[in-house]
Parts: structure tokens; sequence; C-alpha cells
């Protein structure tokens, strides 16, 4: 398997900082929710991407798979239940060292973003969030 392209410009590595903020925005309505559902790929348009319950968030194929990598490379910080066909989404809850890495987040916030659809992808390590 090949290493994912290293992205390192200025311009990449603010994407990389927009994706990793996303991603703690995502963990933060977590643990404010406690259960959020996650459609990972809005496939055949269940949802309305600017229209929908405040427990639900959706997502398109690329971005999707980009927070699953995210979640999959921090395992035990998440619960992520089963699909639920009517809710087209899967329940997704923190764990307790999830909320501990929420609190104590400037000790993940500059690891490497991974993403891109196709193998083997990008990997950019973020701005630090004072530059942005």
């Amino acid at each position: 398997m090949q290493k994912p392209k290293r992205l390192m410009t200025k311009r990449q590595r603010m994407m990389a900082r927009h994706l990793r903020d996303s991603q703690w925005a995502f963990a933060d309505k977590v643990a404010r929710l406690g259960t959020v559902w996650v459609c990972w790929w809005n496939k055949n348009r269940h949802h309305d991407y600017n229209n929908h319950p405040d427990d639900l968030e959706v997502y398109g194929l690329i971005d999707g798979i980009e927070l699953l990598e995210w979640m999959n490379s921090h395992k035990d910080w998440w619960i992520i239940g089963e699909w639920s066909d009517d809710r087209y989404a899967a329940p997704v809850c923190l764990t307790e060292k999830g909320r501990i890495a929420l609190a104590e987040r400037k000790k993940y916030d500059m690891e490497p973003v991974t993403g891109g659809l196709v193998e083997p992808g990008w990997q950019a390590t973020p701005l630090p969030a004072s530059v942005v």
C-alpha cells in the first residue's frame, strides 16, 4: 500500500486546519447532545443538507469518509451504533475517553489530518489554530 501524499503548503495546511476544526465542532456537538445521528453519505438525498434536525449531521461521500477516518484513528473515543434505515443514519456517542480527549484537545489538535477518496489519499499537518 502506498503512503498518503503529504500536503505541505500553507494553503493545504489551512485546509487541514479547517477540517480539524470541523472535526472538533462535531465532537463538541456530540458532547452537548449526547447522541448525534450521522448520515455518512447522503447518497440518495434522503436528507436536506441545509434543513434537518439538530441531532443529525449529514455528509457527502468524501467528507463522510474523512470524518470516519478521524473517528477510526481514535476508536476509544467513540461509540458508533447500528445504522438505522428509518433515520438513514447511525447514532454516535462519546466515550469517557472521548470526553477527556475533547477537554484536552490541544494534545491531539496537531495530529495529521487524512483525507481523499482514492488510495493512497492525502495527509497534512494542520496549521496551528493561532496562525489561521
